[in-house]
């Protein structure tokens, strides 16, 4: 019988993160680099992008990085095309970038600002998945995760754009069936409160950030507040053997928070 701990390493494998120079995806990246997977670091942020492939590029992890825009489906053609010629495959694929709507309200959100909510938290997954499985093709098979957010599932009373777009998303999974026969899982994992600098940024903006967490806390459903490490862990989990019977599934991570 294997041991478990043969499930988890990802040694061997390539692993696209996209949004990965700052927050949540950070930490994906660093999770998967840390388990031996070759990287791919993915952002619009250049400086800070090439920073954390400078820091991951060692002798137990390799890792390069490359500016992408993933609204631009050429873009994200080219950088696919890129990352497999000079890697020799690719494997993983996490879709994590996104951007928050500036207005709360639907009746207050323009058109220009819905349109850019959808192109990134939207089109962008399902660019970089229509662009990456080809390349999952030639290597045998792969496992794509989509980060998305609670608000995806049960909505909440504000951020009108963001919730539409991470509910489409939901859509993707029945990319698991269809492609389920070239061996290509695909997932979704909903964070909780885990509270990365956007997040933080955008709770100052609608008020106290002190009492917003005041109130989380109140719920009782955690001694401690979740970290963005929590979320990686299950990243790594469905990226890995471990979840190989796992494809078109939910992952909420959020200490029963949805549950409120």
């Amino acid at each position: 019988m294997n041991q478990l701990s043969n499930y988890f390493p990802l040694k061997n494998k390539v692993a696209l993160v996209t949004g990965a120079a700052r927050g949540m995806a950070l930490h994906i990246a660093c999770a998967l680099s840390a388990a031996g997977a070759r990287m791919a670091i993915l952002d619009i942020r250049e400086g800070e992008g090439r920073t954390i492939a400078g820091l991951l590029d060692n002798r137990q992890s390799k890792a390069k990085f490359w500016k992408l825009n993933v609204s631009d489906g050429d873009a994200v053609r080219k950088v696919m095309a890129a990352v497999e010629a000079h890697f020799g495959r690719i494997d993983i694929l996490i879709n994590s970038a996104g951007i928050d709507a500036d207005n709360p309200s639907a009746q207050g959100l323009s058109i220009k600002q819905w349109e850019k909510a959808m192109q990134a938290n939207v089109h962008g997954s399902i660019l970089c998945s229509k662009h990456v499985i080809p390349a999952m093709e030639r290597a045998g098979g792969g496992s794509i995760v989509n980060v998305l957010s609670l608000c995806g599932m049960d909505g909440e009373r504000q951020e009108a754009a963001d919730h539409v777009a991470k509910a489409a998303l939901r859509m993707a999974n029945m990319n698991a069936i269809r492609y389920a026969a070239h061996n290509i899982r695909v997932n979704s994992i909903y964070p909780g409160v885990v509270r990365p600098p956007a997040l933080a940024a955008a709770m100052r903006q609608k008020g106290d950030l002190t009492q917003a967490l005041t109130d989380t806390a109140e719920l009782r459903m955690l001694t401690n507040r979740g970290s963005a490490t929590d979320v990686a862990a299950g990243i790594l989990y469905l990226v890995s053997d471990a979840s190989r019977f796992v494809s078109g599934g939910e992952l909420v991570i959020d200490a029963g928070y949805g549950g409120r």
